[in-house]
Formats: structure tokens, C-alpha cells, sequence
């Protein structure tokens, strides 16, 4: 049984017993009630009865102030308990989340991540935007050694998408994203923030160490996308022609 229970228990077992008691003296008269008709006769006074009747009522009121004191007593403990139960549940470290690891360990200095809500939204974010970096790094490689037929007259660098067929196969692009974005890609609120499902059947390997990799080969690829446009834009060289190929 809890302690605020226990304490409740023990409160109204004590006023029970106290109201229980005084019941059970007034109403077992004493010899000097029984005299009171003949003393009355005689003329006698009745005050000691009055004062004993005062004093009765006196004891009965205090006894039930006390347990109501000790109720609220009780009541604010089982307050207090709740309320640092709810504290501990909520508890929330977001040193020890994925991807916190030497030598940054957890890095934002901006500190955007103030909660554990604003945690989940950002990470998500940042699973999409690596995967993103990681196809884009590679298809713009790629795009630089092998061209698709109907593109032979296409630049090899990043302009391709504001040039001639390039820019269909760009909006293309963008249409078969923006659908998987909406209807397939779409985060289960009870699953780790970019758990969609294993794409490939004959790999299953979901351990931290795996999303771990993932994670920081999105980051890297990042910085390697934004690397490959920049150079690209202000070189005029594709991404093949950047390694030298």
C-alpha cells in the first residue's frame, strides 16, 4: 500500500475512534446527571451539567479540525509525490542521443534544441537532408560520366537543370520527391524520428551503429554536395572534371 494510503487510513481511523469515544461517553450518563431531576427539585443549580455539555462539544470540534488538518497534510504529500513522478518520467538528455560522439559530442551552439520535441523535429530533418545529400553527390558524379538519352546537348555540371531537356528532367525529379515526401516517406510519431521500414529486404541491419553510420555519412555528404555545387558554379567544371577524370 502506498504511504499516502497508509496516512489517509490512519487519519480517518483516528477520527473515527475520537468521535467514536465521545459518543459513547455522552451517552452513558454518570450518577451526578442522574441526580439532576431530584437537584432540580431542590432548586439546585444546573451549571456543572451545562459546563460539561460545552466542554464535550469543545473536544468533538477539535477532533474534527484535526483530521481535517492531517487530510490536507496527506493530500499535499500525494500532490508533491505526483508531480516529481511526472519530472522524472519527462526527463530528457539529449547529450546521450544518437550521433552525440567524440570529439563535438552534442553540437549546437545555437541551441535550437530545447526540448525533446524540438529534438525529434531537427532530427528528422537532418536523416531527409543527409539522404538527399548522399543521392545528390552521387547522381551529380554520375551525371558527369553517363548522360541518359535525349540529354546529349545537357551541360555536365549543375547548370543541366536550367538547360534545354535538363530542366524536364529536373522538374521530374521534383515531382517523384515531392510524391514520396507526401505519401510514402511519412514519419510514424511511434517509430525514431526517418524509421521508414528496410527498402532492402536481404539487408537488415537496424543496430546504432549502422544508423550511426548513416547519420554521419549524411552530414559528410552535406558538406560534399555544397562542395561539388560551389566549385561548380564558380569553375564551371562537373563534378568528374573536379577529381580530375
Amino acid at each position: 500500500m502506498p504511504a499516502t494510503s497508509k496516512l489517509c487510513s490512519g487519519v480517518i481511523v483516528v477520527g473515527a475512534c475520537g468521535l467514536g469515544g465521545k459518543a459513547f461517553l455522552a451517552g452513558s450518563p454518570s450518577g451526578a446527571a442522574l441526580q439532576e431531576p431530584s437537584a432540580a427539585l431542590r432548586g439546585a443549580v444546573q451549571k456543572p451539567a451545562q459546563t460539561s455539555a460545552v466542554a464535550q462539544s469543545a473536544t468533538a470540534a477539535m477532533t474534527v479540525a484535526g483530521v481535517a488538518v492531517l487530510g490536507s497534510i496527506a493530500a499535499s504529500a500525494g500532490r508533491g509525490k505526483v508531480k516529481r513522478a511526472s519530472n522524472i518520467a519527462c526527463n530528457f538528455n539529449k547529450e546521450a542521443q544518437l550521433g552525440a560522439q567524440a570529439p563535438l559530442g552534442f553540437f549546437d551552439p545555437l541551441g535550437f534544441c530545447e526540448n525533446e520535441e524540438k529534438f525529434i523535429d531537427l532530427r528528422q530533418k537532418e536523416l531527409k537532408h543527409g539522404r538527399l545529400a548522399m543521392m545528390a553527390a552521387l547522381g551529380m558524379l554520375g551525371q558527369s560520366l553517363v548522360q541518359l538519352p535525349g540529354m546529349e546537348g545537357v551541360p555536365k555540371g549543375v547548370t543541366a537543370c536550367v538547360s534545354g531537356n535538363g530542366q524536364v528532367g529536373f522538374l521530374l525529379i521534383l515531382a517523384i520527391v515531392s510524391g514520396l515526401e507526401a505519401a510514402v516517406f511519412v514519419q510514424d510519431p511511434k517509430k525514431e524520428p526517418g524509421n521508414f521500414g528496410n527498402p532492402l529486404p536481404w539487408w537488415d541491419d537496424y543496430s546504432e551503429e549502422m544508423r550511426a553510420r548513416e547519420l554521419n555519412n549524411g552530414r559528410i555528404a552535406m558538406f560534399s554536395a555544397i562542395g561539388i555545387i560551389s566549385a561548380s558554379l564558380y569553375t564551371g567544371k562537373s563534378a568528374a572534371e573536379q577529381f580530375g577524370l
